[in-house]
């Protein structure tokens, strides 16, 4: 048999980081008196007898150890015993159930598992999959980190957090070669759990991976009033059967409620819990075309659409791009992400040297448009002054949208009407 515990775990050894505090409560608020220990009580029963009218005191009758009995009546043999079993009880919940995170990063949802029985105890743990459907993905690379609050005083920052293996459910470690269990865990004390999983560049937005964390209750290294034998530490706790031996050992009691119905049940030293990885992402296409506007007539001196015709111009007809006409460059972007908005858009324009810029304007005919990503307000543009004649350079002729958002669903179009020379 080989039994890996956390003191042998150093090649595995990584830092909590910023997970230093826990939501949960502390033992002290675990009042349930420890499994193993002995309950004594004792009685007394007082009497006289009426002698002549004379009531006369007779010597207490008691189960403390070590009374005589005056009157040899039979007295039981001490006090009267028993063993307080041990209830075997967890519970976990998913501290970020729904975490929402971006294509091509790490996520990393975290549960607490709290040991609410009266006794010490010692987890293990494994993953379930429980994604159905379509818009679904699986979290690559998923590794469990844990930490146990040793000295519970909900504070992780002097605790060691250790990476650990997927141990198969009811796994023996006398037949695995390696159990990954913790250590122990105080009454009351809560464990840290993540779950850390990469999520690929190629997932779309709104895909969802369920991750459903699953404990199952483990032999510790020693009871509070019990020594436990050499190779029964990591063990799976399992419940005694049979009649109650009242003043024996304490007797193991599994007590857990049911966690996510279809992985686990009632009473079974299993607890599980889901917490799911939600993709928010923006998916962007943009493009840029250019049609012509209006054409110059004869007329116009010197044969060119001035600048600030040509901003306010509507198309008409089938004008050409010959000097002097105006034209249109009209950039769109399409934001089709379902629930995620595109932030921190920074859209530039460096127009040609063959043409005079003359306006530029933002389209909302089609809804509301790039908007301003602190205020929410309208979108402002920095762009030259109307009738600037472009040397192909930013210094002369850029043309720049910054700090936009743009919704999901939504399409930003940028107008700039420009002259050609």
């Amino acid at each position: 048999m080989k039994l890996t515990k956390f003191s042998t775990w150093t090649s595995t050894l990584v830092l909590a980081g910023a997970a230093v505090a826990l939501s949960g409560t502390a033992q002290a608020s675990n009042t349930q008196t420890e499994a193993g220990r002995s309950v004594s009580n004792t009685f007394t029963l007082d009497y006289s007898v009426d002698v002549g009218g004379t009531d006369v005191a007779q010597p207490t009758i008691t189960n403390e150890t070590g009374t005589a009995d005056p009157n040899d009546v039979e007295l039981p043999e001490g006090p009267t015993l028993f063993t307080v079993d041990r209830k075997v009880d967890h519970s976990i919940i998913a501290t970020n159930s729904t975490l929402s995170v971006a294509p091509d990063t790490t996520a990393t949802l975290t549960f607490e598992l709290t040991n609410e029985g009266n006794d010490t105890q010692a987890y293990s743990f494994s993953i379930a999959d429980l994604d159905d459907g379509g818009d679904t993905f699986d979290a690559g690379s998923v590794t469990i980190t844990a930490t146990v609050d040793t000295d519970d005083d909900g504070d992780l920052s002097d605790e060691t957090s250790f990476v650990l293996s997927q141990t198969v459910i009811g796994a023996d470690p006398d037949v695995a070669s390696t159990v990954f269990v913790t250590e122990d865990v105080p009454k009351g004390a809560i464990v840290l759990i993540e779950v850390s999983g990469t999520v690929a560049s190629t997932v779309d937005d709104a895909f969802t991976d369920d991750i459903t964390l699953i404990a199952e209750a483990r032999n510790p290294t020693a009871w509070v009033f019990e020594t436990l034998a050499t190779g029964e530490e990591a063990e799976v706790t399992l419940a005694d059967v049979g009649a109650n031996d009242i003043e024996g050992a304490a007797q193991n009691v599994l007590a857990d409620n049911t966690g996510v119905a279809t992985v686990e049940g009632d009473s079974d030293g299993l607890f599980a819990v889901t917490g799911i990885i939600e993709v928010i992402s923006p998916d962007l296409t943009a493009t840029k075309d250019v049609i012509a506007i209006l054409q110059p007539g004869v007329d116009d001196a010197p044969n060119a659409v001035t600048a600030a015709a040509c901003a306010s111009a509507t198309a008409a007809g089938t004008p050409k791009a010959i000097p002097g006409a105006c034209i249109e460059y009209f950039i769109t972007v399409t934001n089709t992400g379902l629930t995620a908005d595109a932030t921190n858009l920074d859209i530039q324009d460096v127009l040609p040297a063959e043409v005079t810029f003359a306006g530029v304007s933002l389209d909302t005919s089609t809804g509301t448009g790039f908007e301003e990503e602190t205020t929410g307000a309208g979108v402002t543009l920095n762009a030259p002054a109307a009738g600037t004649a472009c040397d192909g350079t930013s210094a002369t002729c850029l043309i720049q949208l910054t700090d936009a958002l743009l919704a999901a669903q939504e399409d930003g179009i940028i107008r700039i009407r420009a002259i050609v020379d």
